[in-house]
Order: structure tokens, then C-alpha cells, then sequence
């Protein structure tokens, strides 16, 4: 049994750009010779001025500046994309790069960070979405225009053109990018010394060399790589259904990172800044260290529980092998995103402070215990559940008074858990594995009521795949 106050939880970024933003942060307070690191790590990270792509003028004003008429920052989307290029060393190993020429955007992902810096949206886009490409440039000859996968713009006429797509699509105003491909990606999970991933059931898959036994693995390299990348091994074999995979992976990835040591072993950091630079081409302003670097430092307050992942909204097409966009579900989306409002929105009821919430009430079992000493509290608490939803196995007293209420859970049902610790404003948890469903609300002297929660009807759509960068994910 574990017990962790929710007062307590590391108040930092498990976004994808967190990851190299917060080892920058570190590289810059630590030791002699941090003017050679930058400059080293600066220098390692290609830079695409996209701008004449997207028909604006490039952006010059640091990331982080401050809005003169909000007195805030402003918000930041980045488009983040993983290269499938088979050219290269390191990029071999599924598919060679006669077989699939040129590159394709295997994983975009939108995020948009909000003007607060308490918030963000990550939105995956399906790779197999079939769009009108934009017009772009290629060899000074103008092509696109036509209809087809979206992961092909990128080929048609690089990340610029990836970007222009999206505007096209979304109606947003993107500039910013960051690019990473096959042996990146290989590259920054063997410096931090691998990932762990959790599978339901064995897996086989002679295509992607993916061979596991159920349960937790701590993967690199290939490995690694073959689990984000296969289709056949887990899910239905369609794109749409790794995307959560991949969402999982960027989240363990980071808690990595940020639990292991590293940003406190200076050799190690140097070794992890230099595989993520080596392997990142950006715009201008984020090939910019500083930029990153004061990136980091504005993102210091974003809990895990606030950064939302989501996948485009769609429909299938009659070939069973493409999807289209939803656009009654995918322009709310976007229109947060275009606003800086929330998403999921909470509706009229829902508090400010109410993090992502997936797990109604009327779904959760739960057992009432009286820890403040006081007679009848425990009744007058299962009484307060009831009225909204919940369903309240037993009522009865605790063996001590405690002052934090208290919630204890099974981690397989972490989601309900999730509802019941924000409903009881519990401030302190206790994880018990094979508990099972019904979790133990222990209340504490500090309790005051059960608050309502709002359940967005968007989580309840397959396509979008809602989920928080809290959440635990098991691949199936």
C-alpha cells in the first residue's frame, strides 16, 4: 500500500515539449561550462524557417513575451511531428527507404499551451485522414490540391506544408513546429534508459519484431520503437487505435525523466539534451535554446492532471483503411484552441478548478468510514453521495480519527478514483492493488462536502479517446 498526499504531486509539465524544455531549464543552473553546453546543444538542432509556406512573415517576438494589453502571456500552439523517413542511419529496421520513399508524418500531435500556463490540449491526428492537401511548393513547382492522406504533406512539401494542412483543416493560425524521427526517438529513450509500458496480454508481432509477455516491460531502442509504431500486434491494426498507445508512451516517458535522477546528474542530462537535440528540427523560434529554456520556466505550475489528450474527432470511410474528420465534433476542439478556453468544456455547473473527468458518479462504488469521531457523519456523507449518483456499498467508523480525508483505491480503477478524490476533496490517497472496484472514502476532519462533477459527453466518444496526462494505461 502506498499512500501519496494530493497536495504533494509534482506540480510540473508531462507535455511532450516539457521533456526537452525542462532538461534546458536545468543545463542553464548547473555547474561551469553552461555557456559551451547551449552552445553545443544549439547548434545541434536544425532549423526550418516554414513561414513562406504558411504566407506570413516569421515570427520574432520571444515565445514567452508578455502580453502588454492581458498583462499575461500568451497562449503557444506547437505542431509536434513524428518522421517516418526510412532515409538516414539509424532509421532502418521497417520498411526501407526504397520501398517508401521520401517521409510521412507518422505522429502529429497540436498542442496548444494555455495563456495561464495551468492547462494544455494535445491533439492527435490520424495519419490515415483523408483532407484536400494544401498547395505547396516542391523543386519551385507548385503541387497538392488533391485528395489524400494527411500524413502525406509532409512529403509533399515538408513540415511547412504539414502545418499549412492543419491551418487549412482547423481554421487555426500555427507557425511553430518541432520535428523528430525514427532514430530520434530510439535515441532519447536509450539516453534515459528506457520507458516502461504495461500490456494486457502476450504479444506477437512478426511485422514490427514486437514480442512481450502481458504485464509491465521497461523498453528501448527498437523495442521501444516497435511498440508506439505497431498496428497488427495490439488493437484493431488501424492508426487510430496506437494513437493512445503513443499518448501513454510521451506521458511514461516523461515521468521517466522527471523521477530518475536525471535532471540532478549533469552527465546524464547532457547525454539526454544532446540525443533530443541531435535529433530536432524546428522553426526559428523553437530551434531558439533561450526561447525553451524561458518555455520551461513559464510552465512550472502545469499539473499532469490539467494537460488533456485527445485524438481528432472522426468517421470511418467505406475502405476500412481511411477516416475523415468529424467536424461537428472536432470544431469545439478547435474553437478552444483558436479562444483559449476549456476543453472538455465543463458546462454551467462545473467548477474552474475541476480537472479532466471521465467516471460518473452513478458508476462508482464506494464504502463510506466516519474518521472524525463525530456520530452520524458517516451517514450524513453517504447521504450527500447518494444524492448525486454514487453508489454506497457500507457505511461505518474508522479504527482512529483521522484529520485528511481519505481515499483508498485499486490503481487498475484509477479513473473512478479520479471522480471520488476530486468530488471529496480527499488530501490524501492510498493506492491498494487487488482492492477491486469499490474504493473506502475515509472521512477526515478536514471534509467539508461532496462537491458536483461534470462528465463532458465528449469522453464518451471512442473516436476522441479522451484521457489526462495522469492517467495509468495498459495497452491491449
Amino acid at each position: 500500500m502506498s499512500s501519496t498526499s494530493a497536495k504533494g504531486r509534482r506540480r510540473v509539465s508531462r507535455i511532450v515539449l516539457s521533456v526537452l524544455s525542462a532538461l534546458i531549464l536545468v543545463a542553464t543552473v548547473v555547474g561551469a561550462g553552461v555557456g559551451v553546453v547551449m552552445g553545443q546543444l544549439q547548434g545541434n538542432i536544425k532549423t526550418v524557417d516554414v513561414s513562406e509556406v504558411l504566407g506570413s512573415a516569421p515570427a520574432k517576438a520571444p515565445l514567452t513575451a508578455i502580453n502588454e494589453q492581458t498583462g499575461t502571456f500568451d497562449p503557444i500552439d506547437i505542431v509536434l511531428m513524428g518522421s517516418d523517413s526510412r532515409t538516414g542511419k539509424g532509421n532502418g529496421g521497417f520498411g526501407s527507404s526504397l520501398q517508401i520513399g521520401g517521409q510521412r508524418s507518422d505522429t502529429v500531435i497540436v498542442l496548444h499551451i494555455a495563456a495561464d500556463r495551468k492547462s494544455a490540449i494535445a491533439v492527435s491526428i490520424p495519419r490515415d485522414t483523408i483532407i484536400t492537401l494544401p498547395v505547396c511548393k516542391k523543386d519551385g513547382k507548385k503541387v497538392g490540391g488533391y485528395r489524400a492522406r494527411f500524413n502525406q504533406a509532409i512529403e509533399l512539401g515538408g513540415p511547412g506544408c504539414t502545418v499549412k494542412a492543419i491551418n487549412e483543416m482547423s481554421g487555426l493560425d500555427l507557425h511553430n513546429f518541432m520535428l523528430v524521427d525514427f532514430n530520434g526517438f530510439k535515441k532519447i529513450v536509450d539516453a534515459i534508459g528506457g520507458v516502461e509500458i504495461c500490456l494486457t496480454s502476450d504479444v506477437n508481432d512478426p511485422l514490427s519484431g514486437l514480442k512481450m509477455s502481458k504485464g509491465k516491460h521497461t523498453v528501448e531502442g527498437e523495442e521501444a520503437l516497435a511498440f508506439v509504431r505497431t498496428r497488427h500486434g495490439l488493437g484493431d491494426g488501424s492508426d487510430t487505435s496506437r494513437i493512445r498507445r503513443q499518448q501513454a508512451f510521451i506521458s511514461s516517458l516523461m515521468r521517466k525523466v522527471l523521477s530518475s535522477g536525471t535532471l540532478l546528474n549533469p552527465a546524464e542530462l547532457l547525454g539526454v539534451l544532446n540525443a533530443a537535440t541531435q535529433s530536432l528540427t524546428a522553426d526559428p523560434q523553437l530551434a531558439d535554446i533561450n526561447n525553451l529554456k524561458d518555455l520551461a520556466l513559464s510552465l512550472k505550475d502545469l499539473k499532469p492532471s490539467n494537460v488533456t489528450f485527445t485524438t481528432l474527432p472522426w468517421t470511418p470511410n467505406t475502405d476500412n483503411a481511411t477516416v475523415s474528420v468529424n467536424t461537428t465534433q472536432a470544431k469545439p476542439i478547435w474553437d478552444a484552441i483558436k479562444n483559449d478556453t476549456a476543453w472538455p468544456p465543463k458546462g454551467a455547473n462545473g467548477a474552474a478548478d475541476q480537472p479532466l473527468l471521465k467516471t460518473p458518479p452513478s458508476e462508482i462504488h464506494v464504502n463510506v468510514l466516519n474518521g472524525t469521531g463525530i456520530k452520524g457523519k458517516g451517514k450524513e456523507v453517504a447521504k450527500e453521495l447518494r444524492k448525486q449518483g454514487y453508489i454506497v456499498e457500507t457505511v461505518g467508523n474508522s479504527d482512529t480519527t483521522v484529520e485528511s480525508t481519505t481515499v483508498q483505491y485499486d490503481p487498475d480503477w484509477d479513473q473512478s478514483a479520479k471522480t471520488l478524490i476530486y468530488a471529496a476533496a480527499a488530501n490524501n490517497v492510498e493506492k491498494v492493488k487487488k482492492q477491486g472496484k469499490t474504493m473506502n472514502l475515509i472521512v477526515g476532519n478536514d471534509f467539508t462536502s461532496i462537491k458536483p462533477v461534470v462528465i463532458s459527453d465528449i469522453t464518451k466518444d471512442y473516436t476522441a479517446n479522451v484521457n489526462s496526462g495522469d492517467e495509468n494505461f495498459c495497452a491491449s
